[in-house]
């Protein structure tokens, strides 16, 4: 029983917000009538997700909440914890104080996760802000100090499409980064990018943002060997393919930087037919020159490419037009979607390296492409003639027509008249 007795008095000992709505607080009865950064926290009580859980302004700050609204000193009673503003480097523990705590969390959401402190830790900004460093991020830099919101509500600086804007506080402000020695352009390249798009233009809130590749409370940037599946985690197949050749041809592809030598890091854009050959948009002659096998591989893979690509908008025109014309090619047209496919095969198969393999999918799209060419110019002969059986059918019509005006006329004449 004194065991009992002395691990409750110790749980008691250590403060702990309260899980059920607090009572009213003299904290923002007070702050709502000043004015200036001293009213903020007042602003934000009603949409504020801790105090919406019932948790308040004492549960951060310590000191008296219940007191009367006009004792400034019984409110900042140190005898009731009251620490004021936590000290930065400290912040990281303050807000593990609950969100490490899995039973305490547990009574809001049972999924919630409760090792962002131990993650934080191994970021760049939790190893800079255990040295000391000031400036590192912490919780409050992304998270906000009040007025703080769930993860999925569009106004969270943390959702999907803040986030990158949310980073780029600190990250594309030079005078910010320049003691780091890091660039500032990251924002305005991802910007640019087809994961932007896909997020802000498009709405798709699954497209990459700053924390996919990076990480959230662990954030660190991608080392050289991991881009591949950093990349992966979303194209599966071209990580797949990449990491297959690796091991097929006994390859260390580190060097190469992997993913972000052709495609870039945060200016990704969508890739083109330029970028595979030896032209000037080419990607592959950043890294081979004339001369090279893989060098003469690319070409004949651009090559063939173009000769895909032609050879369907041929099938593509022929059947678009007999179609037009009334005929019925739908099986055909349908038929050439499988040729189409072996475009986008292809172009995957271009993360293999494999010339062989990549021109087997080349040639199945080309002859499913002479399939489409045949079957437009069989149209257009069957059009033709039809075009001449319905010509000589119009022509015995009306010789017919004629041959009976004159045999009616001929009638007449030879009738007697009454």
């Amino acid at each position: 029983m004194l065991l009992v007795w002395a691990a409750g008095a110790a749980y008691a000992a250590e403060p702990k917000p309260a899980a059920t709505p607090a009572p009213p607080s003299s904290c923002v009865t007070c702050h709502a009538e000043l004015d200036g950064a001293a009213a903020e926290p007042a602003r934000h009580a009603a949409d504020d997700v801790h105090f919406q859980k019932g948790l308040s302004c004492h549960d951060c700050h310590g000191g008296n909440p219940a007191g009367p609204a006009d004792d400034i000193e019984a409110a900042h009673d140190e005898k009731k914890g009251w620490t004021g503003k936590p000290p930065r480097l400290k912040i990281p523990q303050l807000c593990a104080r609950c969100h490490a705590d899995a039973d305490f969390m547990k009574g809001f959401n049972p999924h919630t996760r409760v090792d962002q402190l131990a993650e934080y830790r191994t970021s760049v900004h939790g190893k800079r802000n255990a040295a000391g460093d000031e400036k590192a991020a912490v919780c409050v830099d992304c998270h906000g100090v009040h007025g703080i919101r769930p993860v999925n509500d569009p106004r969270s600086s943390v959702h999907p499409t803040r986030l990158a804007e949310t980073c780029a506080r600190c990250h594309a402000d030079p005078a910010r980064m320049q003691s780091y020695g890091l660039p500032t352009n990251q924002y305005a390249d991802y910007k640019t990018s087809v994961h932007a798009a896909a997020l802000y233009a498009k709405g798709d809130l699954a497209a990459p943002t700053c924390n996919d590749c990076h990480g959230s409370h662990g954030a660190v940037p991608p080392g050289v060997g991991t881009v591949a599946n950093v990349c992966g985690s979303c194209h599966g197949r071209e990580s797949t393919l990449f990491l297959e050749t690796e091991a097929k041809r006994k390859l260390d592809l580190d060097l190469c930087i992997r993913c972000v030598v052709c495609h870039d890091n945060h200016a990704v854009h969508p890739p083109t037919a330029d970028m595979l050959g030896v032209g000037p948009k080419s990607t592959c002659v950043t890294c081979h020159a004339e001369g090279d096998p893989e060098y003469r591989a690319a070409a004949a893979m651009a090559t063939a490419s173009a000769r895909l690509k032609d050879r369907l908008a041929e099938a593509h025109d022929l059947l678009e037009r007999a179609e037009r014309a009334g005929m019925e090619v739908s099986a055909d047209t349908f038929a050439l979607r499988e040729a189409q496919d072996k475009v986008v095969e292809a172009r995957v198969l271009v993360h293999s390296f494999d010339e062989a393999r990549y021109m087997a999918a080349v040639d199945a799209g080309i002859a499913g492409a002479d399939h489409g060419v045949s079957a437009g110019r069989r149209a257009f002969r069957e059009l033709r003639q039809r075009r001449l059986g319905l010509g000589i059918s119009l022509v015995v019509i009306l010789a017919v027509i004629a041959g009976l005006v004159v045999k009616a006329r001929d009638l007449d004449r030879t009738l007697p008249s009454p």
